[in-house]
């Protein structure tokens, strides 16, 4: 981290700048800090990088003192949120710490938000003898966490062979991913002695929610699935229960999490991502009221302008990567397609893409950056960050489909166009 003297010190570049009349927001796109200065303050603080100078010196040589304890302040906020660093501090490093395993596309429901548009005439690609070579490959790697997930896992006839060889070959955490309809007592059994925790897709809060999105009798599987996990020893923090919001549901939050807390389970809701069949039943199933922003008052304002954070950068491909069905690598599950394939772990090894220049820059330009800031519609717009998710994948299904980006700006921009700036 630099200091008020160092001399030679640039913009982050997670650092990106909207301008409303003279005043700027000044926003880091990792942490999602933000602030607002004037422009003639961020002149001088280019200033100061330009002529290469340290803060402390620059700020001796502004005679006013008002100004001058006005810029100290910006200096060290910008310091502080790392909004200024060294050059060269941000080279990226890749440190993949979790793997994510889509051991097959194959699902015996057909939920309607489903990204990966998985159905039961899907067929499990990989045999056996490939996911064990993919699976060693993922241990020399020295991961903290495995998740496993599908299309539904648990529906691979060699899955007790799979998860028993995970559990023999890897000391670190192994998490999975099912729709916990194939889940009795038996394989609850199973999955205590192989898995940490176990993460059930229920996207309801009811029966008549869940089985509107995940089909007939989905719920009530579902529930004898939670007892049989609880009767085989697994705890409140290792059965997860999520909810994708949808626009039957997300106004149901409170009762989603009221359920969880009745099973003592832990509950997640998720974001909903028009890919998949998710893009086919958007009109009936996507999320569509955004905001209600019309009757916000001044102490409303205040209190979501505190709370709002601006994260817009992703993740994705530095600490984690995906492993598909056919083993092609992609940054996560949701950028499963041929823009973000960068290898095929049955013929590649990972440590060799990882290490290379051509992996990072693959990182900078496709995954880090603000495709927002190419978009004829969106690229003059002062509050575009705002508006932005950190997920790249959900970004994607919002800019990349007309109808959709405009309904949403619709509501967002008035709404965060009063919050932000007023």
């Amino acid at each position: 981290m630099i200091t008020l003297y160092d001399d030679k010190f640039i913009f982050s570049e997670k650092v990106r700048f909207l301008k409303n009349n003279d005043n700027v927001i000044v926003i880091n796109g990792c942490s999602g800090a933000w602030g607002a200065i004037s422009s003639s303050m961020l002149d001088n603080v280019h200033q100061c990088i330009a002529n290469k100078m340290s803060p402390k010196v620059y700020l001796d040589s502004i005679e006013n003192d008002s100004d001058k304890d006005e810029l100290a302040e910006i200096f060290q906020v910008l310091i502080e949120e790392q909004m200024i660093v060294k050059p060269g501090e941000e080279e990226f490093r890749v440190e993949i710490l979790d793997v994510e395993f889509k051991l097959t596309n194959k699902c015996n429901l057909k939920c309607l938000h489903c990204a990966a548009g998985s159905d039961i005439s899907k067929e499990d690609v990989l045999r056996t003898e490939e996911i064990k070579i993919i699976l060693d490959k993922i241990f020399k790697m020295n991961i903290e966490t495995l998740l496993l997930t599908g299309g539904e896992p648990l529906i691979r006839q060699d899955i007790e062979l799979l998860l028993t060889y995970i559990r023999s070959n890897f000391k670190g955490t192994v998490n999975m991913i099912t729709n916990g309809t194939f889940i009795d007592q038996q394989m609850a059994m199973l999955l205590k002695n192989t898995v940490n925790a176990v993460s059930i897709s229920i996207d309801g809060y009811d029966e008549k929610s869940t089985e509107a999105i995940r089909g007939k009798g989905v719920y009530n599987k579902i529930m004898k699935a939670v007892t049989y996990l609880k009767e085989a020893g697994f705890g409140k923090d290792n059965i997860i229960l999520t909810m994708v919001a949808t626009n039957q549901n997300f106004h149901h939050e409170k009762e989603f999490y009221k359920l969880c807390e009745n099973l003592n389970v832990t509950g997640g809701v998720r974001q909903f991502s028009a890919m998949g069949r998710g893009r086919e039943n958007y009109d009936k199933i996507g999320v569509k009221d955004y905001f209600n922003y019309t009757s916000l008052d001044n102490d409303d304002i205040e209190e979501i302008r505190g709370s709002l954070q601006c994260k817009f950068i992703c993740r994705a491909g530095g600490t984690k990567f995906t492993i598909n069905e056919f083993g092609d690598m992609y940054p996560c599950l949701l950028l499963e397609s041929d823009e973000y394939r960068f290898g095929n772990i049955l013929f590649d090894e990972p440590s060799d893409i990882f290490s290379s220049n051509e992996y990072g820059q693959f990182i900078k330009n496709k995954i880090r950056t603000s495709s927002i800031d190419n978009r004829d519609k969106c690229k003059q717009c002062n509050v575009r960050y705002f508006c932005m998710e950190q997920c790249l994948a959900v970004n994607n299904s919002i800019y990349n489909n007309k109808e959709i980006c405009e309904a949403r700006c619709k509501q967002m921009q008035p709404y965060l166009s009063k919050v932000v700036w007023e």
